[in-house]
């Protein structure tokens, strides 16, 4: 993709509201304990306890990051950025984009062409990343359908475009 307009995506609501929806339940089975079970449950102060902190934190992390700056996925001239990879792998590593994954857990896949090429020519702290993240499977890197605000065609359709104006990676 030598130009061309940059696209980006914001993070899915979806995700943020499972996560408050969680925290939710943890804090109110918590409070629950903490103040009806009394002597009938074994532990039932610290269960709750721990219950109304694990809540909690989950949270305040599905609100951090529900409401983070900037593009969750961006599509521009330098490649595909994606927040929670933390690299941009650029247009010439990728040699294909797809749908993968199942109907309850879909993804947009990324095939590259050379998985060792690419963290070579990433930068260091980029590559760790890539190299530690659940999203990495060689040689394909995945966007969860639900971590984005944007309809399948939309995100597809900007890949594919930016994939449209270059030749396809040497093997």
């Amino acid at each position: 993709m030598t130009e061309g307009p940059v696209q980006e995506f914001q993070i899915g609501r979806s995700k943020t509201r499972h996560g408050l929806v969680i925290a939710a339940v943890g804090i109110l089975v918590g409070l629950a304990m903490l103040l009806f079970a009394g002597e009938s449950v074994a532990d039932s102060h610290w269960i709750g306890a721990v219950l109304v902190v694990f809540g909690t934190g989950i949270g305040v992390h599905a609100w951090r990051t529900g409401r983070t700056t900037g593009a969750h996925l961006r599509v521009d001239a330098a490649g595909v950025y994606f927040r929670e990879w933390g690299a941009t792998v650029p247009w010439g590593e990728i040699a294909d984009v797809y749908q993968s994954g199942s109907r309850l857990q879909p993804f947009i896949t990324l095939r590259v062409g050379d998985p060792e090429r690419l963290l070579a020519g990433l930068p260091q702290e980029e590559a760790r990343n890539v190299k530690r993240n659940r999203l990495w499977k060689p040689p394909e890197l995945r966007i969860p359908y639900s971590s984005v605000e944007a309809s399948r065609g939309e995100i597809l359709a900007a890949i594919r475009n930016g994939l449209g104006d270059r030749d396809p990676p040497v093997a």
